[in-house]
């Protein structure tokens, strides 16, 4: 029989150890671990309500009122007042007939999907769902079938597999029952699709709604993890499936009260006949303490926070926060395509991680490795997440450090920049390149663009994804305004396609130096550099506002135009670039799109329009080569 001690032993050599870190302050944008003030970029408080004086004050009131402890399991005498009023707020705020309150997240996945499905059914799960996932469907007996990461074609061919007969041309067909059924599932056995809506460690969303149309074209059942959404998407800040629009075609939604809402504990919110199954079939409710009372008086104080106007404000801010930190790893040349607070640095090997992570704790900044089995092996990263507590000094300090550290180019690293603590940038051995050099001045004074560091393929919304865009007026308004930037000098205008409910937009940033090159009356000390005009949050916030009120006065609309945030993805060369384009092409939507006049051939969807990209410019070209057409037009 192996030792215990040999197998410690072997996970210290891989580079796998944990170890516990003893934190000594509240959490919050900075905490103390001996004796030292570190920088916390590691934490799920996303709101900052851990330590909020609003919740302090509700938690000490309701120990008062009810006591610690909740002395046994909710279907004995646990099931204290608190727990009630919380089911009740979390109902509302989710917008559903009943909720459910499980001693956390991880009991709460493995609860439900137990509950949901057994031997003979079937369950269907993302790649990258969370270990809490994983084990649930483990434990459930069920057959399990996985496909690749957000891969929608996978899904769907192991759907046709699973259910045969059910999808195709006719009509889809509907769970049996509403969410539940008799405690032994009738035969053709269950279906049962799993994923979160925000994956965390990657932070990059389901394509939730496309996840929807099979799942009804396959009449299966579909479960959404929102832990990482909660509180932070849509108006309501209800999560994904709100800012998708497809809440009412979810079956079951799980949340947790230990991230946006600061406290502890899981959730499941659906129909009144789902909760009540819940409620006599989850092991890992029936079978466990209740939470204290003033958890779940506290969660209660978080939800009405986040309901509030206030609320509404903290996430503003986050985003704002999210959209600085963001904006900053990209002018470093650091991959990102994290469309939510949790921004993964990709290392590679484990040893390589702990050692860069080491480099940050040196500096100030606690970013702990996140690695095998947490990850795939291989895989290891920093899980740098952002805090509507940071400030923008917080976040410049955090870019400093990795434009440092990771810069391998830079050989030794400043003492200016991280202190006499840290002496030289570590060694990265990964399978990819984190930073990649900044443009050249040359070749940005011949007009020309470093894809990698430059080009960006955006996504945005309408507020309640109204087809407003449909309509030939609203849809002028947001070409002119496109033009209007182009016109500017703030971008160059790769290509669009305008959807009745959103846009895409592929664009280059415009540099300083280029703007000096076709204007040499401006002032040397406020062009002339390498740097853009514009940032990518400028442009956008700009963009925005232009159109918003135009599509106020001229199309009558009421109430904000456009959903918080967008979605940017840098674009790396050609080859990104056309992967893009194909997704636009193909996308399910693609027959609901806009129509353009035949004028408009920066539209990707203008037949011609690949024969107006110009490859050359995009790619680097020969300083004494012509320029082309109107696909990278001047300032």
């Amino acid at each position: 029989m192996r030792k215990l001690s040999d197998e410690l032993a072997e996970l210290r050599t891989a580079g796998l150890y944990r170890q516990l870190r003893d934190v000594d302050s509240p959490q919050g944008p900075r905490v103390t671990i001996a004796g030292r003030e570190l920088l916390n970029f590691s934490s799920n408080d996303y709101l900052g309500l851990a330590n909020d004086p609003i919740l302090k004050h509700a938690a000490v009131a309701a120990i008062e009122r009810w006591g610690v402890g909740a002395g046994a399991s909710r279907l004995v005498c646990g099931n204290l007042a608190p727990y009630r009023e919380l089911e009740e707020k979390l109902a509302r705020f989710k917008n559903k007939e009943a909720a459910i309150v499980f001693g956390s997240g991880y009991a709460a996945n493995v609860g439900t999907i137990t509950a949901l499905v057994g031997e003979g059914d079937v369950v269907i799960l993302d790649k990258l769902d969370h270990a809490s996932i994983i084990d649930g469907a483990r434990q459930s007996g069920a057959t399990i079938r996985v496909y690749p990461h957000r891969n929608l074609k996978k899904l769907e061919e192991l759907l046709k597999v699973t259910a045969p007969g059910r999808g195709g041309d006719a009509a889809p067909t509907a769970p049996e029952g509403t969410v539940v059924g008799a405690a032994s599932p009738p035969r053709p056995g269950r279906i049962l699709i799993v994923t979160e809506t925000v994956f965390s460690m990657d932070g990059d969303l389901a394509p939730l709604a496309e996840i929807v149309a099979l799942k009804e074209k396959y009449g299966a059942w579909l479960m959404i993890d929102e832990a990482h959404a909660t509180g932070l998407y849509a108006t309501n800040r209800r999560g994904i499936a709100e800012a998708t629009g497809v809440e009412d075609k979810v079956d079951v939604t799980l949340g947790t009260l230990s991230k946006a809402l600061g406290v502890a504990g899981g959730y499941v919110v659906g129909s009144q006949v789902l909760i009540e199954w819940l409620r006599n079939r989850a092991r890992s409710l029936i079978y466990s303490t209740a939470l204290p009372p003033v958890v779940c008086a506290t969660a209660a104080a978080a939800v009405d926070f986040v309901m509030s106007a206030e609320g509404h404000r903290r996430r503003d801010q986050l985003w704002r926060n999210v959209s600085e930190m963001k904006n900053g790893l990209s002018a470093l040349g650091v991959e990102n395509e994290s469309r939510s607070p949790i921004i993964p640095l990709i290392i590679g090997e484990e040893g390589a991680a702990m050692e860069v992570a080491g480099k940050l704790l040196d500096a100030g900044i606690l970013v702990p490795a996140i690695r095998y089995p947490t990850v795939p092996k291989g895989k290891a990263r920093l899980r740098v997440t952002v805090s509507a507590g940071h400030t923008k000094e917080d976040i410049q300090r955090l870019l400093n450090v990795v434009g440092a550290v990771f810069n391998r180019d830079r050989g030794i690293v400043g003492k200016e920049v991280l202190g006499s603590q840290l002496e030289t940038a570590p060694t990265i051995v990964s399978e990819k390149r984190l930073l990649r050099p900044a443009p050249q001045s040359a070749a940005l004074r011949k007009g020309r663009v470093s894809v990698p560091n430059e080009c960006y393929f955006l996504t945005t919304c309408v507020e309640g994804r109204r087809p407003v865009l449909a309509r030939a007026e609203a849809a002028k308004i947001v070409i002119d305004a496109l033009r209007w930037l182009r016109d500017e000098g703030r971008i160059r205008l790769l290509g669009f396609v305008i959807m009745p409910d959103h846009v895409h937009v592929a664009l280059a940033l415009q540099s300083r130096q280029e703007c000096r090159s076709h204007n040499s009356t401006t002032d040397a000390n406020e062009c002339g550099s390498d740097i853009p005009v514009a940032t990518l949050a400028e442009v956008m916030k700009s963009w925005k506002g232009f159109t918003s009120r135009q599509l106020q006065l001229s199309c009558g609309m009421e109430g904000p135009v456009w959903q918080d945030g967008y979605y940017d993805h840098l674009l790396r060369d050609r080859r990104d670039f056309e992967t893009r384009l194909d997704y636009m092409h193909e996308n399910p939507c693609r027959g609901g799109l806009v129509q353009f006049p035949h004028e408009f051939r920066f539209s990707t969807a203008h037949p011609d329009y690949e024969n107006e990209i110009d490859w050359n410019w995009m790619e680097g070209i020969p300083e004494n080569h012509g320029r082309g057409r109107n696909a990278a037009p001047t300032c």
